[in-house]
């Protein structure tokens, strides 16, 4: 499990146009069945020690920042490298999930109805939605869930533990009448099918993945063409093709209600 842009709520004056790592936020990754963690850890490993780059890190990627100056400088190389990266992530045992929240959308629709002190935490909103989608893709296919997560800080490692911790006690915690349309596990089959979570660092070949897959998830909301998020869904990977038509199954995007159904680019402002 990886992050995508600002994980804390926008402040009351904040306003259109945004970036999009500004806009949205999110929380997901990647769902590999346990016996191919080794195969494909070994997989990407290889691949970094074949471009002599020493981790896969996205947005480097993505602007051609220090190993991956090369993406920037000659073409048939890139061409080759990303026809290769496209080779280790399209792969029919690893699927695409998070939850990506607008962030404005967000902050109106929760600031007034919440006193400061018991505002609901929209990374706690993230975290809930899509561990508790990924547990029901886990019983769908008769599996349990554990979580890595991409270590950030102590303060934020220790409330994505708590945030664990509280499925685990409590359930969600969202409002019974709002939520069930939604059809959320009960408390006893979270506690049944979650196992355990732990943060880990970007030398962890999964969570290197984890990024690359995320960033096309999160992007989506801008309405930009985006060839990663297109090779996932082409392939079948995102999860939503996966869950034998449950919607409750699937990537969340939440509250790109009006005025934010549509992203204005900052950049052409």
């Amino acid at each position: 499990m990886d992050d995508f842009g600002t994980r804390t709520m926008c402040k009351p004056g904040d306003s259109l146009p945004m970036e999009a790592h500004i806009f949205s936020f999110g929380l997901g990754g990647i769902i590999v069945p346990s016996e191919a963690v080794q195969e494909l850890s070994d997989a990407t490993i290889e691949f970094c020690k074949r471009w002599d780059v020493p981790q896969l890190h996205g947005n480097k990627i993505r602007t051609g920042k220090g190993k991956f100056g090369f993406l920037k400088k000659d073409e048939e190389r890139k061409n080759r490298f990303f026809e290769e990266l496209d080779a280790l992530i399209i792969e029919k045992r690893i699927t695409a999930h998070a939850c990506v929240i607008c962030r404005p959308g967000y902050r109106d629709r929760y600031y007034e109805k919440h006193a400061e002190g018991s505002r609901w935490e929209m990374s706690r909103t993230a975290f809930d939605i899509a561990v508790e989608r990924a547990a029901k893709y886990a019983r769908l296919v008769g599996r349990k869930l554990s979580i890595a997560y991409e270590r950030t800080g102590a303060t934020e490692d220790r409330l994505i533990e708590n945030y664990f911790q509280g499925l685990l006690k409590n359930g969600t915690g969202f409002d019974a009448t709002n939520s069930s349309k939604h059809s959320p596990l009960t408390t006893d089959e979270l506690t049944e099918t979650l196992l355990t979570i732990w943060p880990d660092g970007k030398s962890n070949p999964m969570l290197q993945l984890a990024d690359l897959v995320l960033h096309p998830l999160g992007h989506r909301p801008t309405g930009l063409q985006n060839r990663a998020h297109d090779r996932l869904s082409d392939a079948g990977q995102i999860i939503d093709l996966r869950s034998n038509g449950d919607e409750t199954i699937a990537v969340k995007y939440s509250c790109y209600d009006d005025p934010y159904k549509v992203w204005v680019n900052p950049r052409n402002t």
